[in-house]
């Protein structure tokens, strides 16, 4: 067996066995929760996303009030979701529930790790009187 032959047979083995190391890489989402004054809301570093695993980096920037996020599948964004008429919050129980990093305070920053299928998911804080701090999110095949 020549040189060449040998490189290139180690360069095929190498690839082979790191590709599986590769397609467990999930994709990450940074998502930062803020308020100014009155407004609220959720801000994301992507739009969309591969389906599979999707790593949520969360930081809460607000200077003093506690957020949180969930992941929720929909069919539309323009979906209403259900909620509580008395305090606005989304009612939990009437949703596909993909995970969440609830009371997240202040500065604190958080992980939450998932497997999404394709589809449109709104990331929601489901806090009384947070019910307008959304962002979309669509995962792709």
């Amino acid at each position: 067996m020549n040189i060449l032959t040998k490189i290139a047979l180690t360069t095929a083995s190498v690839a082979f066995i790191s590709a599986p190391a590769f397609a467990s890489v999930p994709a990450v989402v940074h998502s930062r929760l803020w308020n100014h004054g009155d407004e609220l809301g959720i801000t994301t570093d992507v739009s969309a996303v591969k389906t599979g695993r999707i790593d949520f980096q969360v930081i809460n920037n607000s200077r003093d009030t506690v957020h949180e996020i969930m992941v929720r599948k929909v069919k539309s964004f323009d979906d209403v979701l259900p909620s509580n008429d008395k305090d606005k919050s989304v009612l939990e129980d009437e949703h596909d529930d993909f995970g969440e990093v609830a009371s997240l305070k202040p500065g604190q920053t958080a992980g939450l790790t998932v497997n999404l299928a394709p589809g449109k998911y709104m990331l929601i804080a489901n806090i009384p009187g947070h019910d307008h701090m959304t962002s979309d999110l669509v995962v792709t095949k």
